[in-house]
């Protein structure tokens, strides 16, 4: 019996070393609990995936941002294999679309950019409310003039968003205090919908994240021809 006993302990082990390795794996798939900052959200930055449909650009691929109060933004596209696609940097009353791949950009006002590409021009304080969760205006959003109809469920939480025809569901939420998980969006002739896999709040100051040094060497095209180049 000792022998045998002997002999079970290292199938035993390694049983049990599986059990840990899919317990592993398992947590790994879990969404971490989200729970925002005591103190107000003055920025965000994270990484996500989207599918997006719409008459100026169709995407999907995965996505880093980066947004900071008061007007400060920047949005990079990858594809599905890593390749950057375009970025978006936003800062100083102005907004830039970069191809790198075609050193070359498009410079526009940043609500006509935003809504050339999401028929809506949402300012950085209005993306930070939305991936915030927290739309501290309360129903009609944070934003001074922005007139957000907004809804709430039984928890609180910002389930529903329209503002001038564009609409957003928050479909999924993180673990934790009403941070959404999955957006889903639509306006006349786009929609999409978006999946945060990760989120910072309020983390430092990186100015080199706005900086715009494609300026001096990239050549300056029309936004319609930026947008006839990313196709």
């Amino acid at each position: 019996m000792k022998t045998h006993k002997t002999s079970a302990l290292p199938r035993l082990r390694r049983a049990a070393a599986v059990l840990v390795a899919l317990g592993m794996m398992s947590c790994a798939k879990r969404a971490p609990v989200l729970v925002p900052p005591a103190a107000a959200i003055e920025a965000v930055a994270g990484f996500g995936s989207a599918s997006v449909e719409g008459e100026e650009m169709a995407l999907k691929g995965k996505f880093a941002f980066n947004f900071r109060l008061p007007d400060l933004g920047r949005i990079e596209a990858f594809e599905p294999f890593g390749r950057m696609i375009y970025y978006i940097v936003i800062g100083g009353g102005h907004a830039y679309l970069v191809l790198p791949s075609k050193k070359s950009y498009a410079e526009e006002l940043p609500e006509t950019l935003m809504s050339r590409l999401l028929g809506l021009s949402l300012s950085p304080e209005e993306v930070i409310d939305l991936v915030g969760g927290q739309w501290p205006g309360g129903e009609t959003g944070g934003v001074p003039g922005g007139a957000w109809a907004l809804e709430r469920d039984g928890l609180g939480r910002v389930v529903h968003g329209e503002k001038s025809g564009f609409r957003f569901e928050a479909e999924e939420f993180f673990p934790g205090d009403g941070i959404p998980r999955v957006v889903g969006f639509s306006r006349t002739g786009a929609s999409g919908r978006v999946k945060i896999l990760s989120l910072v709040f309020n983390p430092p100051l990186r100015p080199e994240a706005f900086g715009t040094p494609f300026l001096g060497s990239f050549s300056r095209k029309s936004l319609e021809e930026i947008l006839e180049m990313a196709r």
